[in-house]
């Protein structure tokens, strides 16, 4: 097809945001929503204006996984939430706020639903969207603008939208000229697509951490465990921007990361990261989403043929994270007990973020050859006077005792696999911060594991 026929297609299929809502029937009953910043602001606000007027003849269930707070205040209204069903994998930041006010709205107007969430690994949560609920009715999503060939990129969102939206019986699209293009299996034609709008926004942009003493000390142990060669997972945050800094004297890295955030593209740009030594994705930098604080970083990403925007099935699943030797998998941890059981997505059973990726990509790393995974953070929470290491965990299990391995605080790096159980609480005891050790060597002794 004539590049020509490509533009008029686009534009037979161009209207406003609240006319492409009302494309969809009225007893639609599944939507779902593209990620961070491939959740499109525009269409949300018509979609959340429909709701709000009684647009669906039933509650339609709504998944909402993770998105700025521009985009996910538009869901706070009554009149919303009376008429659809959030269901939520992820409950951090803005989505937890969303959560908490309703709640509280929910007081003086109980039929209001509030969102559900759903504990399900990374790896698995569009295959449980479409094992519960069957394929959506429509997935929503913003994407880059056309090429002459007519596809649109799904840019920096590959997570759940890459599988949701070749399954959904409906694609609007939302084209904003500040998405990337980047490469993978993230593309989709212009004959493919029910509904085009056209918005420009920023994408979303994250606060930068300021770094601390505790964080540089662990980061210097992290740093020490990767080697040369190396294919390295971060998250977002002061440690791992800080074990990033450490990363600038190793070479040949290589990058499958959950979520590409700074302190991976600095290292693409200082020549650290050749992806040259790994077994899958050679030359590749492999992620799902990305979020960065500098807008220049989205810039950098753009028809750069290294950025592989993968679907989180893929880029998460522990056996495809295996194949790649030397993976280096580096989480953190809201609580570990003397067992190493860890607690990564709530306080007080209370979730505060989500089950993610983070045992996905425990597993995958411990099974890689040389590979090595690692859970990081700080010994003590509330400025000191909270251990996160406990005798017991009265906490949501993230990732089970069998699966830690590398433990780092401030005070030091262990290795637990291999050790009994009155060896991991010695260990762990070590890494907490001196002020708690007596009370944590008395508590062990309770528990006949000292």
């Amino acid at each position: 097809m004539p590049a020509a026929n490509y533009d008029q297609l686009y534009h037979q299929k161009l209207m406003s945001p609240d006319e492409a809502i009302k494309t969809l029937a009225r007893d639609t009953s599944l939507i779902t929503f593209g990620c961070y910043c491939g959740t499109p602001p525009r269409l949300t606000r018509a979609f959340c204006e429909a709701a709000a007027a009684d647009y669906f003849t039933g509650t339609p269930d709504v998944y909402l996984l993770r998105s700025g707070k521009e985009v996910v205040d538009q869901y706070i209204n009554v009149e919303v939430l009376k008429r659809i069903r959030l269901l939520c994998p992820f409950l951090g930041g803005s989505v937890r706020q969303l959560a908490d006010r309703a709640q509280e709205m929910s007081e003086s107007h109980p039929d209001l639903i509030i969102p559900h969430y759903l504990p399900e690994h990374f790896s698995l949560y569009a295959r449980g969207v479409l094992a519960r609920r069957g394929k959506p009715d429509v997935h929503l999503f913003q994407v880059s603008p056309m090429d002459e060939h007519g596809y649109f990129s799904f840019g920096v969102d590959g997570s759940m939208s890459i599988p949701l939206a070749f399954a959904a019986e409906k694609l609007i699209v939302e084209v904003n000229p500040n998405m990337p293009r980047t490469f993978g299996p993230g593309v989709i034609h212009v004959s493919q697509v029910s509904t085009i709008i056209e918005h420009t926004s920023e994408l979303t942009i994250v606060p930068e951490k300021a770094e601390s003493p505790e964080d540089s000390k662990i980061a210097d142990f992290v740093a020490d465990l990767v080697p040369d060669h190396a294919c390295v997972q971060l998250g977002i945050g002061a440690v791992p921007n800080e074990v990033g800094k450490r990363l600038k004297h190793k070479n040949d890295l290589g990058v499958h990361t959950e979520v590409l955030g700074d302190t991976m593209i600095e290292l693409i740009q200082a020549g650290n990261v050749s992806n040259r030594y790994k077994q899958l994705d050679v030359g590749h930098s492999v992620f799902n989403v990305a979020l960065f604080s500098n807008r220049d970083y989205y810039d950098f990403m753009d028809n750069n043929p290294t950025m592989a925007c993968h679907p989180a099935h893929y880029v998460n699943n522990p056996h495809i994270i295996a194949q790649n030797d030397r993976m280096v998998s580096v989480n953190s941890f809201v609580e570990i007990d003397l067992f190493g059981q860890v607690a990564s997505e709530s306080v007080n059973w209370r979730q505060i973020s989500g089950s993610g990726g983070q045992l996905d990509f425990v597993r995958g790393a411990f099974r890689s050859k040389e590979g090595i995974a690692v859970l990081a953070a700080h010994a003590t929470a509330k400025n000191g006077t909270v251990s996160k290491i406990v005798p017991r965990l009265q906490n949501i299990v993230t990732t089970p005792r069998n699966d830690v391995s590398f433990v780092v605080t401030e005070y030091g790096c262990t290795n637990l696999f291999g050790m009994s159980t009155s060896e991991r609480a010695h260990a762990l005891i070590e890494l907490a911060a001196p002020q708690f050790r007596d009370e944590l060597r008395e508590e062990a002794r309770k528990l006949t594991i000292y």
